[in-house]
């Protein structure tokens, strides 16, 4: 039996890092504002508001915006309704790309919009229950970060 369960382990372990190589390119965009006239916002739109939200909120020029390559973009599963503003999930053709525009997140402070990665459930689950760690550790004046699903306080590595 625990060898069974053991498995099982390994398995679910595989399977969202495979999940996480998928998303590895995604980025998630919150607080761009959706339209629901037509029902679903057709992707050429979400692509669109995407870009003048970089310029916008990111300070990105609009010849580096424009020149982002995507290969989709779309709003957050769902049904649209009035009062709730979904998501946007941008998976970028180049790394480094999505690199440039995450690590301009500190244009976002004081504004309602956020920048993520993507992640499986499961990895969102482990490291909800390590950021309180993460943050005390901060507190405590040492160097800590989360990486995909393990935190590493002054480069030791702590799993959930």
């Amino acid at each position: 039996m625990q060898k069974l369960e053991k498995e099982r382990d390994t398995l679910r372990d595989d399977v969202s890092y495979l999940q996480s190589q998928s998303m590895r390119n995604n980025l998630v965009f919150t607080g761009v504002v959706e339209d629901h006239t037509d029902g679903n916002e057709h992707a050429d739109v979400t692509e669109r508001k995407l870009r003048q939200h970089l310029q916008d909120a990111f300070k990105i020029a609009r010849e580096v915006a424009d020149s982002i390559r995507f290969e989709r973009v779309h709003r957050s599963p769902g049904s649209p309704f009035a009062g709730k503003t979904r998501n946007i999930i941008a998976k970028f053709t180049f790394f480094k790309d999505r690199e440039m525009v995450r690590k301009s997140w500190k244009q976002l402070d004081a504004t309602q919009f956020r920048v993520f990665e993507q992640f499986p459930r499961d990895v969102i689950q482990k490291r909800r229950m390590l950021f309180p760690q993460m943050k005390e550790a901060r507190r405590l004046d040492k160097r800590a970060y989360l990486a995909y699903d393990t935190l590493y306080i002054d480069g030791t590595a702590v799993r959930a």
